[in-house]
């Protein structure tokens, strides 16, 4: 399994990390226009086992995927992208706070 982000435009991969530095440094190229983060909690093919994967849409058209092996720590470095706080969020899972303070659970007092 190949580890680390890319950034695709057009069908091509126009920027590739080890890590999730692609995706933080385009958002200076292009800013971000949508992010889509899901709860999947499931085994995938190749043996692993992956709790959230997130989809990240830039203005300009290129998008972005990233798997995490938990759920809680991807919603809380989403909410710590301060230049992503504009974007649409489609959240499909509980919310964990996303919207409220950081570590509260969004409802829970």
């Amino acid at each position: 399994m190949e580890h680390g982000t890319n950034i695709i435009k057009c069908g091509r991969i126009i920027r590739k990390s080890r890590n999730l530095r692609a995706m933080r440094d385009y958002a200076r190229v292009s800013p971000v226009a949508r992010i889509e983060s899901c709860d999947i909690g499931a085994m995938q093919p190749d043996g692993t086992r992956y709790s959230g994967t997130v989809r990240v849409i830039f203005k300009d058209g290129a998008e972005s995927r990233a798997n995490f092996r938990s759920y809680h720590i991807m919603i809380d470095w989403i909410r710590n992208r301060r230049s992503w706080r504009g974007a649409e969020h489609a959240m499909q899972g509980p919310d964990m706070g996303y919207l409220s303070k950081p570590g509260i659970i969004a409802g829970v007092k």
